[in-house]
């Protein structure tokens, strides 16, 4: 499972903020990455420079009875339990209850747009500091509004996907990456320990930048929709 070493955001977005230096390489571990936050323009950086202290805690973590997953985070919760989650005509699975199950809430805690990426150990943070605004193009706030409808849909069981929609593979494939690459398409799931492997941010995304292909941490390259046939079968 994947749910131990990847939290994630959603597929395709980047920070678009100016940065006091250059980013890490893809893959190269989430120091010096986008998701350092000391590294943002207009951010407060940890006093102490850390760099895992603005998501995870040795001790104190913050507690939320909305959270089923919860590594020691330090940020604050988004416990929004109204999330409109993406529904469509093409959409043959059923979201499994919460939306943002497992890793998910964790991303939204900074992609909700509401708050501050830069909170953390009980700071304020400087509340959004220019970097999400919207929920648009080139922005990374994602669940603003507590609207996931224009996204791709989380929350679903992945178990027998591909037998609901012909279109899924049963196996992934991800020739950049061969540590998903054949194995099955529920090797990305979040085990929600009810039976179920959910469909979660962290699917698609590599928080912590050593596992990615790509600049937004996801699994496999865009060039030549790699990451998308990673799944779909077209």
């Amino acid at each position: 499972m994947k749910k131990i070493t990847i939290l994630t955001a959603i597929a395709g977005l980047t920070l678009g903020a100016s940065l006091a230096y250059g980013y890490t390489a893809d893959g190269g571990g989430v120091v010096g990455s986008k998701h350092d936050m000391n590294m943002l323009s207009g951010a407060a950086p940890d006093a102490q420079g850390r760099v895992c202290a603005f998501c995870h805690t040795p001790h104190h973590k913050v507690e939320a009875t909305e959270l089923d997953y919860n590594p020691l985070w330090s940020h604050k919760v988004n416990v929004d339990t109204s999330f409109a989650p993406y529904e469509s005509v093409t959409f043959n699975s059923t979201i499994a209850g919460d939306p943002l199950a497992g890793p998910s809430r964790l991303c939204m805690s900074c992609h909700d747009g509401v708050i501050a990426v830069d909170q953390h150990y009980g700071n304020t943070g400087t509340a959004l500091g220019g970097k999400i605004t919207a929920d648009g193009f080139g922005d990374i706030a994602i669940g603003k509004f507590a609207d996931l409808s224009n996204d791709h849909p989380i929350g679903f069981d992945l178990n027998g996907i591909h037998t609901k929609d012909a279109g899924i593979r049963d196996t992934l494939k991800a020739p950049n990456n061969t540590t998903l690459n054949t194995q099955p398409i529920t090797t990305l799931g979040f085990n929600n320990g009810k039976g179920q492997l959910l469909m979660t941010c962290a699917s698609c995304h590599d928080v912590h930048n050593k596992d990615n292909k790509d600049t937004a941490f996801l699994y496999e390259k865009q060039l030549n929709s790699q990451f998308c046939v990673m799944c779909h079968d077209k």
